[in-house]
């Protein structure tokens, strides 16, 4: 993973446990990239759900990185991670509502890989026609790059989509799996989540990454089907995170 820059801060803002439709647990993803020494700050972004950030956030002192508290929201046409977050986002508001709501919790909202055609193919052609509803909406950053994408030529799209906007860019992994993480990243200046999130203000990040590994989309697909069969047992579990 090059870094042809000279910012030298490392985030990942886009991973997710077994507590949506990751497989790692919160804790092994904390003890994982603890491990690995390869980032500064990352939060746990589950889809609609913030058990497992919320732990992990509390476990700030166990580990030699900086933890945001996050998650990625389903809104009408589009997922946003919304970070330095601690209260539910309603599900299936537009991108604009998502984004005013996540803006009370005077939180951060980055709108996640806008050029994937699974998710809305008409929503991915209205930003590559009028790409300045992105700034109209409010948002603090888009994520250009995207380790996991489905689409073939999601983070091209991206970066046509943002081309002439001035907005802060993002780079992440949307990890699904312990290896995965950090394969996509953002870097800014500093080390810390308030320079990251100073950085993002100022618009001086970078997005850079290369794709997961084969095993990685293995190990979910794998996977895939007991999570399915286990979604609503996931939906109402307890909202005290289980770690092991």
């Amino acid at each position: 993973m090059a870094n042809d820059h000279k910012l030298t801060g490392r985030a990942d803002i886009h991973i997710h446990t077994n507590l949506s439709d990751g497989i790692p647990t919160a804790q092994q993803v904390l003890d994982s990239v603890a491990k690995r020494g390869h980032l500064d700050v990352i939060a746990i972004t589950d889809h609609d759900k913030l058990d497992a950030s919320l732990w992990a956030y509390s476990q700030p002192a166990r580990y030699p990185f900086d933890i945001i508290p996050g998650v990625e929201v389903t809104a009408h046409k589009g997922h946003v991670l919304a970070l330095w977050v601690t209260q539910p986002i309603p599900m299936h508001l537009s991108i604009p509502e998502t984004v005013a709501a996540i803006h009370e919790q005077n939180g951060v909202a980055i709108l996640a890989h806008p050029g994937e055609f699974l998710i809305g193919w008409d929503q991915v052609l209205r930003y590559l026609c009028t790409p300045s509803v992105l700034l109209e909406w409010g948002l603090d950053g888009v994520e250009v790059f995207n380790a996991g994408t489905m689409t073939p030529g999601n983070n091209i799209l991206a970066r046509r989509i943002v081309r002439d906007l001035g907005i802060p860019l993002v780079g992440n992994s949307d990890a699904h799996t312990l290896n995965a993480i950090g394969r996509g990243r953002t870097f800014f200046n500093g080390r810390y989540a308030d320079d990251f999130r100073s950085a993002l203000a100022a618009g001086q990040t970078a997005a850079e990454g290369v794709r997961w590994q084969l095993t990685d989309y293995l190990k979910l697909s794998i996977k895939s089907i007991p999570i399915k069969r286990n979604k609503s047992t996931l939906q109402n579990s307890p909202s005290t995170y289980p770690t092991a």
